[in-house]
């Protein structure tokens, strides 16, 4: 029977089960490529398509490189790849690049270096050719696994039972530390959680910051100087990446691996476990916990700053609420395991996995609100009820329309037009030809200092047996003997000259009278 064989410098491996433990001594000088030796369908029905060789290298973080020779009786019209990541339900499917014949050389590179397209390292890619000709016959290969690895270094693995952990350099020691952390969360979070535990998680531990760095996804680089991620997990692909250097590597991988258990147990295709529950429950799996939680939860208490957990969809964004999160997420957790046991939480996993949202399952399995199991547990720890607030409080306060009115260039009785146009002050005073019955303007002097603005001239036109109100006053504020003149609040043009200036108003009424009878003969 075929079967693909994985290609080492100087030597192939079957990759059969009893095999694998001599992979892994030989992955220190694995050079990321896989291949197949000659495989060969024929029958009456569909001819005769060979396959010479498949070869998959990693070049992390670019992309994957897939290669095929293909040999047939009629010319090979069309090699596609069809490939799964991880541990996703759906797939990609791409064609390989190639100049038609009956023996065919086709490439095909997928990259990943973008934010849409990023792989991390150390996923299990699952694949397989399709492969048609010009009459038609068509050939599916059987399907691979391929792991891609980062192309930076060599890797050697210690793994036990679905978990494998790749190190690379001198730090064994180091990894078996990770994986005994990871094996310890399964067998402990696998019964709480209902998830199933014998699924494989591919774990890729990096030394220091810098390498880390380098295998995390696309993202701000301001962002990557300034925070440290010490793990990561890719819940959808059972992928984990740990900076095995870090102070808190044993819990760290503990926290991420305990996400990818909560994924397989409640989340849906309608929607995921929150994160209040899902936070809680990773540092509830926690078996090496820090101690800053638990003062900053005693923090919030004392100073009031609790925070209303069970109705936060996501995290805060200040920093200190962020550290008080982490800590009434894993208190509330702890309370609910404790007070109604591991059996209710697996049930509200499993309920939450049909498509019901965090509220509608806390009331099938516990019988209580989110608010009202947030508040039991508030009564453990001696905080006040979190009361939520009203809808009328919600809505947003009505703001009145504004009530619009007719334009009319022409006075209507009981109303004054008042037209304020601002100037730049002149040396020489003129009289307006605007009458004042309330005040005689006092004539400006004879010098005006640069940095003291006089008043803007307003034009005003009274309409008769309307009250006469206070001249409208717009202030430009100081002004510069070089400075063009400000523009007016009604957007006149300004003139230097006041008697232009105190034609500007009936000329514009009839320029626009005019302009209104030229429409008409038209």
């Amino acid at each position: 029977m075929w079967r693909p064989h994985w290609i080492t410098k100087g030597r192939t491996i079957t990759s059969n089960k009893s095999s694998r433990m001599l992979v892994l001594a030989v992955l220190a000088t694995l050079s990321a490529v896989i291949s197949v030796t000659s495989f060969r369908i024929a029958n009456a029905n569909e001819g005769v398509i060979e396959v010479l060789s498949i070869s998959v290298s990693s070049e992390f973080p670019d992309g994957i490189r897939f290669k095929a020779q293909i040999q047939s009786d009629n010319d090979i019209d069309s090699i596609a790849v069809r490939f799964r990541i991880g541990q996703e339900t759906r797939g990609s499917y791409e064609y390989l690049d190639f100049e038609q014949a009956e023996l065919v050389d086709a490439e095909l590179f997928w990259r990943t270096n973008t934010s849409a397209r990023y792989i991390p390292p150390g996923t299990i890619i699952t694949f397989n050719l399709e492969i048609e000709d010009s009459e038609g016959n068509r050939l599916d290969t059987e399907r691979q696994e391929f792991i891609y690895f980062d192309a930076r270094f060599e890797w050697e693995e210690v793994e036990e039972g679905p978990v494998a952990v790749a190190f690379h350099g001198p730090v064994k020691t180091r990894a078996t530390i990770i994986l005994d952390s990871i094996i310890e969360t399964l067998d402990t979070m696998g019964p709480i959680l209902g998830a199933d535990i014998t699924i494989p998680i591919r774990v890729t531990m990096y030394n220091n910051v810098k390498e880390m760095l380098e295998a995390l996804p696309p993202g701000s680089s301001t962002i990557r100087r300034e925070l440290i991620t010490e793990g990561q997990a890719f819940t959808n692909l059972g992928t984990l990446l740990v900076l095995g250097g870090g102070t808190g590597a044993k819990g760290t991988a503990s926290h991420e691996v305990t996400h990818i258990l909560t994924h397989r147990a409640g989340d849906s295709v309608l929607g995921n476990v929150p994160s209040w529950l899902d936070e809680g429950l990773a540092e509830f799996g926690n078996i090496d916990p820090g101690f800053s939680y638990d003062i900053a939860l005693e923090f919030a208490l004392a100073t009031g700053r609790l925070l209303p957990i069970t109705s936060m969809p996501v995290l805060p964004g200040d920093p200190e609420d962020v550290i008080i999160f982490y800590g009434q997420a894993r208190s509330i957790v702890k309370f609910m395991v404790a007070a109604y046991g591991p059996a209710m939480m697996r049930e509200l996993m499993a309920t939450m996995k049909t498509g019901k949202n965090d509220n509608a399952a806390i009331q099938d399995v516990y019988g209580l609100t989110r608010v009202e199991l947030e508040n039991q547990w508030r009564e453990t720890i001696g905080a006040p009820d979190y009361l939520p607030p009203s809808r009328d409080r919600l809505l947003p306060t009505p703001v009145p329309r504004a009530q619009v009115q007719l334009f009319t260039l022409t006075p209507q009785a009981g109303s004054q037009v008042v037209a304020s146009i601002e100037t730049t002050p002149t040396p020489t005073p003129e009289p307006t030809a605007i009458p004042e019955p309330t005040a005689t303007p006092e004539p400006a002097p004879e010098s005006v200092p640069t940095a003291t603005p006089e008043a803007p001239v307003v034009a005003r036109v009274d309409v008769p047996g309307a009250p006469t109100p206070e001249p409208a006053v717009v202030s430009a504020g100081p002004q510069l003997d070089e400075s063009p003149p400000p523009a007016g609040s009604c957007n006149a043009p300004q003139y230097a000259d006041a008697r232009l200036r105190d034609l500007t108003m009936p000329a514009f009424l009839v320029g626009l009278i005019g302009l209104g009878l030229r429409r008409r003969r038209r």
